[in-house]
């Protein structure tokens, strides 16, 4: 029923709760776990040659490049040694597993992925953004269910009781 699952992590501790789903579904269905982490891309200030504020000379905006490109292979080899450590937890529990880093938008990047790839459950969680802040943030799982045409098990964060 499940071979390939794909588990989206950003890096925070939370996300990472979707792997103890992920590692419990693939040893039921001797599935494949391929983790993915999408990273943003670095926007250098603006370049402007008039009156605006930004950037005034070509020199000056080859060094604001720059230093977005740094900034994005610092992000990709992080994403990376992230990846490859819960790689490692999860292939020590005998199950195959690989990763995967993109440089995009997230909602997007899941969904094209897992069409390419021929994905059969994607695992992910949700950060539980409510009101305004996702009417206009949106949700990422929520594009992912809405536009992925895969299943998807979204993991909410615990609500804790007041007591």
């Amino acid at each position: 029923m499940f071979k390939k699952i794909l588990v989206p992590l950003d890096g925070s501790q939370f996300a990472s709760r979707s792997l103890k789903y992920a590692v419990e579904i693939a040893q039921r269905f001797d599935a494949e776990i391929i983790l993915m982490q999408v990273e943003k891309l670095a926007t250098p200030v603006t370049v402007s040659n008039g009156p605006q504020l930004g950037i005034q000379s070509p020199a000056a905006a080859k060094i604001a490049v720059q230093i977005a490109l740094d900034e994005d292979k610092r992000n990709i080899a992080k994403a990376r040694r992230y990846l490859s450590r819960k790689v490692r937890e999860i292939k020590g529990k005998k199950i195959v597993c690989s990763y995967h880093v993109n440089i995009g938008n997230p909602a997007e990047s899941i969904i094209l992925y897992a069409r390419k790839k021929k994905i059969d459950l994607i695992i992910m969680t949700s950060h539980g953004k409510s009101g305004i802040v996702r009417a206009v943030m949106g949700s990422i799982a929520d594009e992912v269910v809405r536009n992925s045409g895969k299943p998807v098990l979204v993991i909410r964060p615990n609500k804790r009781s007041k007591k």
